[in-house]
Formats: C-alpha cells, structure tokens, sequence
C-alpha cells in the first residue's frame, strides 16, 4: 500500500495574521477549543511572531501548528534536533536572553545541571515556606473580601526571593517581591508590563554586583550566588547579563505558575464540599504546632492529588511547550517546513475525554495510585525541557495548600471563576472570598 505524505501546513483559518493573534490572545483557551472543534486533531494558527518578529534571524512562516495528542508530543520532544526550543521561547516570551528557557543542546543540559540541586525538590524549604506563610495568613483581613490570588502572589514572590536571593540585604529582597506581581496583573497593559520586566532586570544587575562576594565573606549563599559562582570558576556562557536574567527567570516562573495553580486548586476546593471534606480529614491538626514536624509533610497523598487535577484542568497557558522546526519534519502524514512553530497545547489534550473521563469535572482521585502517562499530562512540559523547578514547585504547593487550609476558613464569594490571561499566563478572572478563623 503507497503512504500519501502531504506536503505544507495543517489546515486552519485563513484570516490575515493580526486578526487570528487578536482572537488568541482575547480567549486562548476558547479559541484553541473551537480551532480544534473545526479543524482536528492538528491546527494551525497564522499568529506571526507575537509581536517579537525581529528576535529571530531565522526564516519562519508565523504558523503555530497545535499538537493535542499523546503521540504527536513524543515526536515533538523527541527531536532534540532539528528543532529549537531557543527560537520558539524566544517568539513567545519576546525576549533574546539566553537564561535555561532560551539555550539548546549541550549549553541547555550543562545549565538545567547547574540549576538542578536547588529545585529538584531534594532541597528541604518547608522551613522557609512554613514561615512565609504564617506570616501572610496572619495578615490577611478577617470577615471581609480578599483577592486570593492578589495574596498568593504576594506570598509566593516573598518564597521565591528567598531561595533564589536568600542571601541579599532584607531592602532589595523585599524590593525586588513588590516587584514580581506586576508581571502578572490583568489590569496592566502590554507596555506597563514591559516596563516591570525592564525595571526588575535594571534592579538586579545592580543587586547583583559584588553579590557573590559578600556572600563569601559572610558564609552565605543562594541561587544567585551559585550561579555567579559558576561563572567564576570558568564558564564562559554565563555573563554578568546571563546571569541576571536567569536570576529574573527563575524569580518570575517560581511565583507566578504557583500563585496561578494555587488560586486554582483553594477554588476548586471550596466549591466541592465533598473534595474539602477529604482534604480537610487529610490534613487534620497535623500543621497545629511550630515549628511543623517533619512528619506532617508526609502522608499528604490526597493533597498531591488535588494540586495534579488543579494542573490537568487549569493549566497556565495555550503554550505549554514550543519548539520551532530547524529542518523539516513528518507528523501525521504531513511534511512541516522548517520555521513552522510547534506547540504543546495541554489544554486541549487533558480535557479530552480519551485521556480523562468526565474532562471538565474536578475530580482529585483520578490521581490517587496512578502515575499519569507524561505526554498526557503535561503540566510541567516535556522531553529535556521539563521545567526544572518541577520537583521545587509540587513540594512548595503542597505545604502552602495544606497550611493555608488548616490556618483559616476560606469562604468563595461566587462559583469558580473562567480563565483569562494575567501577564503571560493564565489565571483565575476572579479570585474574591472571605477568610475567618479557624
């Protein structure tokens, strides 16, 4: 039997660029929905280069090809070369740093070892992320409306600093914290947010000169200083600017998917009595005393649960994963030309109903005894780009939701909100409820 390879992009609209970007980016999620409802299992989506066109020096068509089955992200992570994840992320996040998300090959791997011992979740936070959340809870008014995800933020921007610039002098932690939330706020505009980025970047580098050299003196260190370290003992890659902005990487993606997915899963939460009767029997007194013992931290399976089904219904973006073709490739009977972007898209693949029964219901058990297939469950990308602070992120979530939980009654002011984008990302459209003690 002779096999048709066909030639050229899958289908999709044939609008004019600036209209399909101006669709996508007012409704990610419902837009991919209804792409996908027209068009198939493979899509395309003419969305240019986000605004970024002139970062990539390499001759790409603007199409953004989707990929929603398990099958098609083996292909797509598979292929170290041939494909870019540099050229892509560069695209996405309009930026040419060359930080973890922005680097390929041997310089991708020597860098995610660098960084690896911090966040792989073999490093013990809890005393650190216990403390912060005492004292945020402890702030938080009683009786009247709170922004969950406002607060979250705020919290997760104090965690992040610390373990990433722990070792700085108290002003430029707290400065840089107050920061972070601008990045991610429905209420600030493109150019406001450019303007954050530019202005946390321009603090850093002032923050970090000399920063490697009075944590030596005073027997101090942090993420930041190991880094700087790093480029001390040699490796040239990792300039003063690298530096800095693989510093404002890690500090932007370390509170702003947490503070998303953990507005999510206390939402979720409150609006099922049945999952905050179990968690709630889960988590029991064991967060009653300080300091926590290290047992109370064990044992939390169903919490673990409810954080994977916050991350399998509301994932953080359209674009979980990108990689840009640097040669052509075959993909369901279809040849793609180099520059064609490809495009991991877990909202479409976990909620589908092959994948998941009841797609759109929240239902934490799915993940109780069941190691989830990774290219079904994507939440933390794929292949060798699997976000490297994965192992940090579940660890600091679960504390923080625990905690949270057994700290205060949290009340919702209304049912659980749609999705519209913050910043980058994607969270909650609405997160007000009322707190009262316990």
């Amino acid at each position: 039997m002779t096999v048709t390879t066909l030639r050229g992009l899958p289908p999709g609209p044939d609008r004019p660029v600036d209209e399909q970007l101006a669709e996508f980016e007012a409704d990610p999620f419902g837009c991919v929905e209804r792409m996908a409802g027209t068009y198939g299992e493979l899509f395309t989506l003419r969305l240019g280069g986000l605004g970024n066109e002139d970062l990539v020096d390499v001759e790409h068509n603007g199409a953004w090809v989707f990929l929603t089955r398990a099958d098609q992200l083996r292909a797509m992570y598979a292929r170290d070369a041939g494909t870019s994840g540099a050229l892509a992320n560069q695209l996405f996040f309009g930026t040419d740093e060359e930080s973890v998300g922005y680097i390929d090959g041997e310089l991708h791997r020597r860098r995610r070892s660098q960084l690896h011992p911090a966040f792989s979740g073999s490093r013990d936070y809890a005393v650190l992320v216990a403390d912060a959340v005492d004292a945020h809870v402890r702030r938080w008014p009683r009786g009247t409306e709170l922004d969950l995800f406002a607060a979250l933020q705020a919290m997760t921007s104090d965690i992040i600093v610390e373990i990433v610039c722990g070792a700085m002098p108290a002003a430029a932690r707290a400065r840089i914290a107050e920061m972070l939330p601008r990045m991610e706020n429905a209420h600030y505009g493109r150019d406001e947010v450019l303007a954050a980025d530019h202005e946390i970047r321009d603090y850093l580098d002032e923050a970090l000169d000399g920063h490697l050299q009075r944590c030596d003196e005073a027997g101090l260190d942090d993420v930041s200083a190991a880094l700087q370290r790093h480029a001390a003992e040699g490796d040239e890659a990792l300039t003063p600017t690298v530096v800095r902005d693989e510093v404002f990487s890690l500090l932007f993606t370390g509170f702003s998917t947490t503070a998303n997915t953990l507005s999510w899963a206390v939402l979720e939460v409150l609006d099922d009595p049945r999952v905050r009767a179990r968690l709630d029997d889960e988590i029991g007194d064991r967060f009653a005393t300080r300091p926590v013992a290290r047992e109370a931290m064990t044992g939390l399976e169903y919490t673990d649960a409810v954080l994977s089904e916050a991350l399998r219904l509301h994932p953080v973006s359209a674009l979980n994963g990108v990689r840009m073709l640097v040669e052509p490739m075959e993909l369901d009977g279809r040849q793609l030309p180099p520059g064609t972007i490809l495009v991991h898209c877990a909202h479409l693949i976990q909620r589908d109903p092959r994948n998941y029964d009841d797609p759109t219901r929240f239902l934490p058990e799915r993940f109780l005894d069941a190691t989830p297939d990774p290219y079904v469950f994507g939440a933390f990308g794929g292949g060798a780009r699997m976000c490297v602070g994965r192992g940090y992120a579940l660890a600091q979530m679960r504390l923080v939701l625990a905690m949270v939980l057994s700290a205060v009654d949290v009340r919702p002011t209304g049912p659980v909100p749609p999705a519209r984008q913050q910043g980058i990302f994607m969270a909650p459209e609405r997160t007000v409820c009322v707190v009262a003690d316990r």
